[in-house]
């Protein structure tokens, strides 16, 4: 009996771990409204902000951004997409009057990763580092917040450089494909 006992929690603390390492994780604060359409021509990319509770990678601020402008460019060649260094600096074009959708974010949490569930699984794809990025859609002639999503996306092989990014970069390429369509 207690060898039965032993055996389902270990099976349990298995089950545990593999479902803690799950790739992309998504909080939705604000869901974008389905009844309504938006038909934005711009959309405007600054630098993500940083959090000063956590540690985060020193880059993640301006690599996320440039991933999400790299991937509008290619999906959308009709679109406008401004890249700035702040949401306050205007570009040198002038936009006034011009739906113009703002992607804000904040780099909010870094965990550098679970070596136990990448040696336990033997895999590559498991126990990577994962960064959460908070993303705020703001329409930015009225200020008002379209969607409002917390996301955390883990590395992909190789797991440095532009790879630790790239889960959290479709999953906000995926938002604002929601708001243009």
């Amino acid at each position: 009996m207690p060898t039965r006992k032993l055996f389902i929690i270990i099976f349990l603390l298995f089950n545990l771990i593999v479902i803690s390492c799950s790739p992309i994780k998504i909080i939705s604060y604000k869901n974008i409204d389905k009844n309504l359409t938006y038909s934005y021509k711009i959309i405007e990319l600054p630098n993500f902000d940083k959090t000063d509770e956590n540690w985060v990678p020193y880059d993640s601020n301006t690599i996320i951004p440039d991933m999400v402008a790299k991937s509008l460019k290619s999906l959308y060649k009709d679109l406008e997409v401004i890249r700035t260094s702040s949401e306050f600096s205007r570009p040198r074009t002038q936009i006034s009057g011009k739906n113009i959708l703002l992607v804000k974010g904040k780099v909010t949490n870094y965990n550098r990763g679970c070596k136990y569930c990448e040696w336990l699984l033997r895999r590559n794809d498991k126990g990577k580092s994962s960064v959460t990025v908070r993303i705020n859609l703001v329409d930015k002639n009225t200020g008002e917040i379209i969607a409002d999503q917390s996301i955390e996306g883990r590395a992909k092989p190789p797991g440095y450089g532009e790879s630790r990014y790239i889960r959290v970069r479709d999953e906000i390429v995926s938002l604002v494909i929601n708001v243009k369509n």
